[in-house]
């Protein structure tokens, strides 16, 4: 098996990827898998699927699941196509806009990360009924969801 067969399939591809959201520098990859960056690079030219590995960062990763992260937290609206069978055996499409409703767990993670000093679990700032009774409500919200 030659070396680059390995790293522009599957496997290969997807460590490749890994390494770049782990913050590995594209020369420090090359090193790793034991070429010359030129050679790796040689080897993206000719394979679409290691170019985008490569294309990987850590930012774009954290970038893409915040972006998920807010939308799942305020919720969304979707569309769907879907395929009935009439009698006749012809196949109708028809489109659905399905509302996603706002989740109290994403909503819960978002604020806890992006304002501790007014969303920990125990604020610093004496502990006042206020944030008792929040914890409270969002928790009874999140227990309604989750039945």
């Amino acid at each position: 098996m030659k070396k680059n067969e390995f790293w522009t399939e599957k496997d290969g591809i997807m460590l490749i990827a890994a390494w770049r959201r782990d913050g590995l520098a594209v020369s420090d990859i090359a090193r790793k898998i034991g070429v010359k960056l030129r050679t790796l690079l040689r080897w993206e030219r000719g394979c679409a699927e290691l170019h985008s590995a490569l294309m990987e960062s850590r930012e774009r990763t954290d970038a893409c699941v915040e972006a998920a992260l807010l939308k799942k937290a305020l919720g969304f609206r979707t569309t769907e196509e879907k395929y009935v069978v009439k009698a006749d055996g012809k196949e109708e499409v028809t489109t659905v806009i399905k509302e996603v409703p706002p989740d109290v767990s994403a909503a819960s993670v978002w604020l806890k990360n992006r304002r501790p000093d007014k969303w920990r679990d125990k604020p610093t700032e004496g502990g006042s009924d206020m944030y008792k009774k929040l914890d409270e409500f969002l928790g009874g919200i999140d227990a309604d969801a989750n039945r």
